[in-house]
């Protein structure tokens, strides 16, 4: 894997690497809160990298005393404290998507309307605790519940997949209907099911990760909006303040670090109104590519 160089890019990008000191576009005399542009980066196993750049305020000055932290389940910010949650779950769900690679998806589903969760959620784990015994089953799932109340699975994992081991183990554990016939199905799709096409393996987890910010009404406060195997460990971010004083700045500032490893099959995301600019990668297939389109 190509190591990060830092010191390269920081030359050609004007990078303040010693963000203790007062930068040069700060015009007071440093106390209080000051804006500058963060950036921050994941480098995964296999070549795939996210970055994200965005304004935000930085305090300067004697220490703030802590905000008093309501009971779990009392806030009065309820719905915008599950609204925040929402969001880092699905971060963390395309995050760990990308850390072990997944490139397929497996969708267990029932045939009656299934809309008890705790007998899914034991389905679910007699599920992975017998694949478990037959190979390495490392995944991340995602509990969906549709309008008319259905539940089902999406599984994110990695490789080639034995279609009629995964399906069989399923029925097994869902059983038969009153006339015989079987009552779960499991299906596996792959990148060009989804039009990703041969770079597009980056990009199924975040479809994955949309399924996480749905309401469901079967969720209470300390249910879980999602499940992943043991020993996913996510890379550690690189966090940077960079001296870029504007939005076309920080996306130049973006393209040129994620350049290090190459454009292949990129995804970005900007929003003005918020200051922030995303970045994601794909796995790099050939020689870097130099190009930013702004």
């Amino acid at each position: 894997m190509t190591e990060f160089h830092l010191d390269s890019i920081e030359s050609s990008s004007s990078f303040v690497t010693t963000p203790q000191e007062k930068p040069h576009w700060w015009s007071d005399d440093g106390n209080g809160w000051q804006d500058s542009y963060t950036a921050r980066q994941r480098i995964f196993a296999n070549g795939q990298q996210e970055i994200t750049i965005s304004k935000e305020k930085h305090f300067i000055g004697r220490e703030m005393l802590p905000l008093p932290v309501s009971k779990r389940g009392t806030s009065e910010k309820r719905e915008r404290n599950e609204a925040d949650a929402g969001r880092r779950a699905k971060k963390n769900v395309r995050l760990c998507c990308k850390e072990i690679n997944a490139d397929r998806l497996v969708t267990l589903t029932y045939r009656e309307n299934m809309t008890d969760r705790d007998r899914a959620l034991k389905d679910f784990k007699a599920f992975v605790r017998r694949v478990g015994k037959v190979k390495d089953f490392h995944y991340v799932a995602v509990i969906e519940q549709q309008e008319r109340g259905a539940i089902h699975f999406h599984v994110a994992v990695h490789g080639r997949q034995s279609y009629t081991l995964l399906r069989s183990i399923w029925q097994s554990i869902v059983g038969l209907g009153q006339t015989g016939q079987q009552m779960g199905q499991a299906n596996v799709r792959d990148p060009h099911k989804f039009g990703f096409g041969r770079n597009g393996a980056h990009k199924l987890a975040a479809y994955i990760a949309k399924y996480v910010a749905k309401e469901m009404d079967c969720r209470d406060i300390n249910q879980k909006r999602y499940f992943r195997s043991r020993g996913i460990v996510l890379p550690e971010v690189n966090t940077w303040r960079i001296s870029s004083t504007d939005m076309l700045g920080a996306v130049q500032t973006a393209f040129a670090v994620a350049a290090e490893f190459g454009l292949d099959g990129v995804q970005t995301w900007c929003n003005n109104a918020l200051q922030t600019v995303w970045l994601a990668t794909a796995p790099r297939s050939g020689p870097p590519v130099n190009l930013c389109p702004f």
